[in-house]
Formats: structure tokens, C-alpha cells, sequence
């Protein structure tokens, strides 16, 4: 990697609600759809084009990051599909991909409207904090429950992504090197202990759980490590949990916005899935990717050297005007929405399907039950740089009578 001595310059993140992180990048991308960091070394893609060629070619620009982790803490990307290259990550990806085909998914359909009756059920009074409600526990009892973990352990699991989300607010943009306080190290070697603990478990008596599938799987004739296990476990889980969490809180944040898109959703269902690819374009929950050089390279009109940091910035690609007509106007009817929210190429979001489908039937519960949901105060948005979403989002609606 190259030996940067200055840091790069920071970005905004989105706790503004993402008007200065917009802004910035607007800034930067002026210019032309690159531009170099000359403090950092740090090459930010802004263009859907150029982001594209970046996540579509894994053989150049890898995402292999697993140099950057401390020493002292368990290697919890080891495993991890994200930050895998080819040969290794077709095959990681194979072991779990049948816990994630349109059938399987579809299955999980009455368990997620059950638990999101459940949940919200406990709203009573007018108000409601809509991510202590339904955004944050949703997706994690779903995401638990494949990979078998008991209900009574899943708070733990919450902590644990609060921790992932404290690590992300801490990283620096443009810098592969980690920064894991200690608090955050305590909370990933407890996790690793306890999903080890479980995988061993399911080795000796396997259910046909997730967790079943990765503990006694086998790549290449070997199987996976305990670290492995674990990285991969713990990456399914913050996946399918912070990001839908966030997909979530910003439809409702999208719909009170936009009233027009609200009313016309409203009238017709059908028109959920665009408005939650619209969502995902407008305010994706992860707004950027790292890569590094695995060669000499160019992007755009920049020379890149083996061993860069190129910083690809999906809401950048997400509202290019050359590939979205008004990109910052936010509108459920656009004819082509090819956002790169779920990742591009062979990192493309394993369980997208999966997020998609809690998203749709969430919030066709939460049309049924609050005809008239609004916001109830200010939304507190994530100071995570490379997440767009709110930490608290407090709604009100009236109560029905009698």
C-alpha cells in the first residue's frame, strides 16, 4: 500500500441530514467525475460510469482489506463476502447462497409480517420513536432467527451493531487503517465468542439453520476457520440489519417530504417497490465503498499506482445527472433507476431480495395502521461517515376511537 505521511482531507458525514456531505461532493465533482486527494493519495470516484467500471472490476481494485485490521482484536472481515476477492469470494458466496433464492426469501414472508405486528402492537399514545419501535429490532430478530440464534440472545446483537456503527463513526475516509477504541474491541471479542460457541454447536448437531450451513461448510476441501465463521456471521448480520434499518427510517423520512409520493403510494401498493428503489437511490444507506489497487491503473483521466485507495461514492453515482434526469429531485416514477445502493458487480448485495422484502411488507403494515403518520420532531441522524441514517425518528399519528 502506498505510505501516505498527511492525512486525507475529511468529507461531511450525513448528520446534517446529508446537505453538507452533498454539497461536498458536488464541490469535488465539478472538476470532472475524479479527483485525487493530494494530502491523502486517496482517488474519490463520483460518476455512475466510473464508480461502475471501479466495483465491476474486482481483478484491479480489490477489496481485500483485511491488512488494515488491528493486531489486537479478532480479524472480523476475514470471512467476510464484502471484503473478499475472486477465486475465494464465488465460493464463499456459494455457501450461503441458498439461504438467500427468491424462494427461500419468499418464505420468510409470514414471519416478518408477524413480527412486525408484534412490535408495533406495543405503540400506543399518539407517539412513537420509530427505531427503538420497529426499524432496529425488525431486521435483526429476522436476520437472528436464520442464523438460529435464540430470542432471548438478540439484544446482544443490537449492542453488537451499535459498536459496528461507533467503529464506522470513528474510521476516516480515504485511510484503510482501522481505529477500534476499546470498548468497540471488547464488544467484537465477545461476539466472536459467543458466534464461535454457537457454530460449535451447530457442527455437532446441525439444524439446517444458516449458522448449520456456515459451521460445516467447506471451501476448497477445508473447512472454514473459527475466525471465518465468525467474520462471515457477524458480516450476514450487520448487512441485513444497520443498512435495512437505516432503508426504513428513510422511507418514512422520504414519504413526509415528498407528501405527493406519499398519497399516490398510499391509493396504490403496487407502487411500494419504487418507491423504496427511489429511497435507495435518493438516500442510500451506505454511501460510499473502498477499494484498493492491485496494479497500475486509470480512472478517468488519473494515473492510480498499485497500492491506492480509491474511494467509490455510491450517493455521488446515485444522483449523476449524465444517468438520472433531475437526480435531486426525488420521484417514485422514474422510468430507470439503476442505483448502485446494493453494491455492483460480484459484491452486488447477497441479500438484497431479503431487504427489499422486509422493507415492502413493513411499511405495507405501517400504511395499514397510521393513516395519518407524521413526524413528531427532528430526526437524529448517524455521524458515521459512510452511513445515511437516523438514530431517532420520533412520528406521532392519531389514535382511532372508540
Amino acid at each position: 500500500m502506498t505510505d501516505h505521511s498527511t492525512a486525507a482531507e475529511q468529507p461531511p458525514t450525513t448528520e446534517d441530514g446529508g446537505a453538507a456531505l452533498l454539497r461536498w461532493l458536488r464541490e469535488k465533482g465539478a472538476h470532472g467525475p475524479v479527483w485525487r486527494d493530494e494530502e491523502g493519495g486517496a482517488v474519490h470516484v463520483f460518476s455512475h460510469e466510473h464508480a461502475g467500471k471501479v466495483l465491476a472490476d474486482p481483478k484491479t481494485f480489490s477489496s481485500d482489506m483485511s491488512a488494515a485490521v488491528p493486531d489486537d482484536v479478532p480479524n472480523f472481515i476475514e470471512g467476510s463476502l464484502a471484503t473478499t476477492d475472486p477465486p475465494r469470494h464465488r465460493k464463499l458466496r456459494q455457501v450461503v447462497t441458498d439461504a438467500f433464492t427468491a424462494k427461500t426469501v419468499a418464505s420468510l414472508e409470514p414471519r416478518i409480517v408477524e413480527v412486525t405486528n408484534q412490535l408495533l402492537d406495543h405503540v400506543s399514545g399518539g407517539e412513537f420513536e420509530f427505531v427503538e419501535t420497529l426499524s432496529n429490532p425488525l431486521p435483526v430478530t429476522v436476520i437472528a432467527e436464520l442464523l438460529g440464534i435464540p430470542i432471548s440472545d438478540q439484544p446482544k446483537f443490537r449492542r453488537w451493531a451499535e459498536a459496528a456503527i461507533t467503529a464506522t463513526a470513528e474510521a476516516q475516509v480515504g485511510e484503510a487503517e482501522f481505529q477500534i477504541n476499546e470498548w468497540v474491541a471488547d464488544q467484537v471479542r465477545e461476539m466472536q465468542e459467543y458466534l464461535t460457541d454457537h457454530a460449535e454447536r451447530r457442527r455437532k448437531e446441525p439444524t439446517g439453520d444458516l449458522m448449520s450451513r456456515l459451521a460445516n461448510a467447506e471451501v476448497d476441501g477445508t473447512r472454514l476457520t473459527d475466525n471465518q465463521v465468525f467474520s462471515f456471521a457477524a458480516d450476514l448480520l450487520f448487512a441485513g440489519h444497520i443498512t435495512t434499518t437505516m432503508l426504513l427510517g428513510n422511507t418514512l423520512l422520504s414519504l413526509d417530504e415528498n407528501p405527493a409520493a406519499a398519497v399516490a403510494v398510499r391509493a396504490d401498493r403496487s407502487r411500494l417497490p419504487d418507491l423504496i428503489e427511489e429511497v435507495l437511490r435518493y438516500r442510500p444507506p451506505v454511501t460510499l465503498t473502498h477499494r484498493l489497487t492491485r496494479q497500475d491503473t486509470t480512472v478517468g483521466d488519473l494515473d492510480v499506482p498499485a497500492g491506492s485507495l480509491v474511494v467509490a461514492w455510491i450517493i455521488s453515482a446515485n444522483r449523476d445527472e449524465q444517468r438520472f434526469p433531475n437526480p435531486d429531485v426525488f420521484d417514485i416514477d422514474r422510468a430507470s433507476n439503476p442505483h448502485m445502493s446494493f453494491g455492483h458487480g460480484i459484491h452486488f448485495c447477497i441479500g438484497a431480495p431479503l431487504g427489499r422484502l422486509e422493507a415492502r411488507l413493513a411499511l405495507n403494515i405501517i400504511l395499514d395502521r397510521f393513516p395519518d403518520l407524521a413526524l413528531a420532531g427532528k430526526p437524529d441522524y448517524l455521524a458515521a461517515p459512510g452511513l445515511f441514517g437516523v438514530q431517532t425518528l420520533p412520528l406521532r399519528y392519531t389514535e382511532a376511537r372508540g
